[in-house]
């Protein structure tokens, strides 16, 4: 699954589990490596052994102790909490990013966007990244709709020659080759809301 961001999903409730599923399926740019309930023996160690991007835990899911667990993951991968609304404080702290699992859809898969648009910026050369001009932004926008070269062309009243290469420009300064990675991006930047994507 080269180019896809890996995630760890930890959740004891089936339902919310099946859910959660579903809703990373919706998100291309993403593959669900392995899902857990919490029960299982050795749960840290088999977590470090695949080496996820992410992990998405339900706090209430560790049959351990949730401080003893994350000290066995230690630092290495960025831990997202599922919470609710009367989640604590002090639980809510522990987590690098969170996802209150009772937000509508639009909310959680926008979250998910920005979440995973922190794993593209930080893979990512800030001394080799350059701004988009004002024609490569709104191509990149027509991209992420699922336009194909001729169509932006048409649009635009450009050559499809001039499109192909803004869109090398794009990848070019963005060093993202994937139209997943460019949604993601261009989500992450506002060039682009997730309403327009689902139209």
């Amino acid at each position: 699954m080269a180019g896809k961001i890996s995630i760890v999903l930890i959740e004891h409730s089936y339902l919310l589990r099946a859910g959660m599923e579903s809703l990373l399926m919706e998100l291309p740019e993403v593959h669900l490596t392995e899902v857990f309930d919490g029960s299982e023996k050795h749960l840290a160690e088999k977590i470090l052994h695949l080496k996820p991007d992410f992990i998405m835990i339900n706090p209430k899911s560790v049959r351990d102790s949730l401080n003893s667990f994350i000290r066995s993951l230690g630092n290495e991968v960025p831990l997202t909490g599922l919470i609710d609304e009367n989640t604590p404080p002090e639980i809510r702290g522990k987590f690098k990013h969170i996802l209150v699992i009772t937000d509508s859809k639009y909310d959680l898969l926008n979250r998910m966007h920005k979440l995973i648009g922190t794993h593209y910026t930080k893979k990512s050369d800030p001394h080799e990244s350059r701004p988009l001009s004002e024609r490569e932004t709104t191509v990149l926008k027509h991209v992420t709709q699922g336009m194909t070269n001729q169509e932006i062309a048409e649009k635009l009243f450009l050559s499809v020659h001039t499109v192909t290469t803004h869109r090398k420009n794009i990848t070019k300064k963005l060093g993202i080759k994937t139209v997943s990675g460019l949604t993601v991006y261009a989500l992450l930047n506002k060039v682009i809301d997730m309403r327009e994507i689902n139209q």
